[in-house]
């Protein structure tokens, strides 16, 4: 009896540590670019391809994140070509998260012939200081470290890309930028917190046809064209939601309307473009929510703040 007695509580024990040692295994993540669709293209002759590139930055586990898609050259794109496809996706980040441990994604959209690099770094390392905070911790202690951490490097970013043209513009000949939002991923305990914040309106006001640039999550207009789901070679003109059917994928928009003077007149070009997400958990999608509507004039002007 008393043999029982002992053995109980030393199984309980024993049980429990297994449990913890469970709770506490590193969580396999995978951010994937799953589609890049070119809506309107940057080339004022439609007829003729984007060149498209990305630039992913961040941190991870307390190391920087650095990378560029494709590695070398550009993507070709226009509005049946999209460079990125959900049957070939593409990996921005891979890793595994222990308990507490964090990796925050920045992804940086160009139309250009990638050939200028040393602007792009000028201008990464800009948008890399809004990091600082996040770089001196490997960690989240808490959900609201984890909030307060994204509302910094958001704030921090506005800052930067408010003051974009300065380093990119049409007239200056350089690339240009096309779109930035930010990932983070958390392992809160042996469950993945996710969250993606665009980093909004940039220049302009949030409606009409004046000129502006954003990055938001909101509806498409019926102007995305989709490739026939069976191989065939027809493509249909679709609205798409921020989010898809099945809520695993998250869509950024991130547009641009500015005026240009040619030989002939000045005109209008927006350049528009829809970039698709997926985060994986130990290999399987998760699911997403869009969060902070704002109403707009209309069900079209209507954006979210964010993703989680």
């Amino acid at each position: 009896m008393r043999f029982s007695r002992l053995i109980a509580p030393a199984v309980t024990l024993v049980a429990g540590l297994f449990a913890s040692a469970a709770m506490a295994a590193p969580v396999p993540v995978q951010v994937n670019m799953t589609a890049l669709r070119a809506i309107q293209t940057y080339n004022l002759d439609k007829k003729v391809d984007d060149n498209v590139y990305i630039v992913v930055g961040g941190v991870a586990k307390g190391a920087a994140v650095e990378g560029r898609l494709p590695k070398e050259k550009t993507w070709e794109a226009n509005r049946k070509k999209p460079p990125v496809t959900e049957k070939a996706p593409e990996a921005l980040w891979k890793g595994e998260l222990a308990d507490g441990e964090f990796a925050i994604i920045t992804v940086l959209m160009f139309q250009g012939k990638g050939e200028d690099a040393a602007k792009v770094k000028e201008f990464t390392g800009k948008l890399d200081a809004a990091l600082k905070g996040a770089k001196e911790k490997k960690t989240f202690a808490s959900a609201d470290e984890f909030k307060k951490t994204a509302a910094e490097v958001l704030k921090g970013q506005q800052a930067v890309v408010t003051k974009v043209k300065d380093t990119f513009s049409r007239e200056k000949n350089t690339d240009h930028f096309g779109g930035l939002f930010t990932i983070l991923v958390w392992n809160n305990n042996g469950k993945l917190v996710k969250r993606l914040d665009p980093v909004g309106l940039v220049f302009g006001e949030h409606y009409g046809t004046d000129v502006k640039i954003y990055t938001k999550l909101k509806n498409t207009r019926n102007n995305v064209l989709v490739a026939d789901p069976k191989g065939g070679p027809e493509f249909s003109e679709q609205v798409l939601a921020p989010l898809s059917d099945d809520f695993m994928t998250v869509r950024v928009k991130s547009l641009e309307t500015e005026f240009v003077k040619t030989a002939e007149r000045t005109a209008r070009n927006t350049t528009d473009y829809l970039t698709d997400i997926q985060v994986l958990a130990d290999g399987k999608p998760v699911k997403w929510t869009v969060q902070g509507e704002e109403s707009g004039v209309d069900e079209i002007h209507a954006y979210w703040g964010w993703a989680e």
